[in-house]
């Protein structure tokens, strides 16, 4: 089986796709850790707690209608919920071309930061609610 290379991930928010602006994609999964060590073993015992799953996109900050600014600042606004899907490629959600998809909230925007001469970027971090993220390998 091939090593996979991220050249065309594919990268959508609220139903716009941002590919194009996207400069680094992390899908992190996770879980809590619930301590139930007790008085009838050795060592310590763990057990799966919730998941704390997210989505973390650097942006190539856009300020156009349509683009990165007019998309993310009324999600944090409104406190709107919006669903993130992040492919390894582009084109359909497949086995080999997984999707992992989640409904989230933005908590936190930085709609501007730099330095003189330096590329308008911002990272935001996507949790996830309830569900967590899912890996889908057909389309629903």
């Amino acid at each position: 089986m091939g090593k996979v290379i991220l050249k065309d991930v594919d990268v959508e928010v609220d139903g716009v796709n941002f590919s194009s602006h996207v400069s680094s994609v992390t899908v992190t999964l996770s879980k809590d850790e619930v301590d139930t060590t007790n008085f009838g073993g050795k060592g310590r015992e763990r057990a799966h707690g919730l998941k704390d799953d997210n989505f973390e996109l650097n942006f190539q900050q856009d300020f156009d209608p349509g683009s990165v600014d007019a998309t993310l600042y009324p999600l944090w606004d409104e406190e709107a919920e919006f669903v993130v899907e992040v492919r390894p490629r582009s084109g359909v959600v497949s086995e080999t071309n997984p999707g992992y998809r989640g409904t989230c909230i933005l908590l936190e925007y930085t709609p501007l930061a730099g330095s003189p001469g330096e590329l308008s970027e911002t990272s935001v971090t996507f949790p996830s609610q309830r569900e967590g993220i899912e890996r889908v390998t057909a389309e629903s």
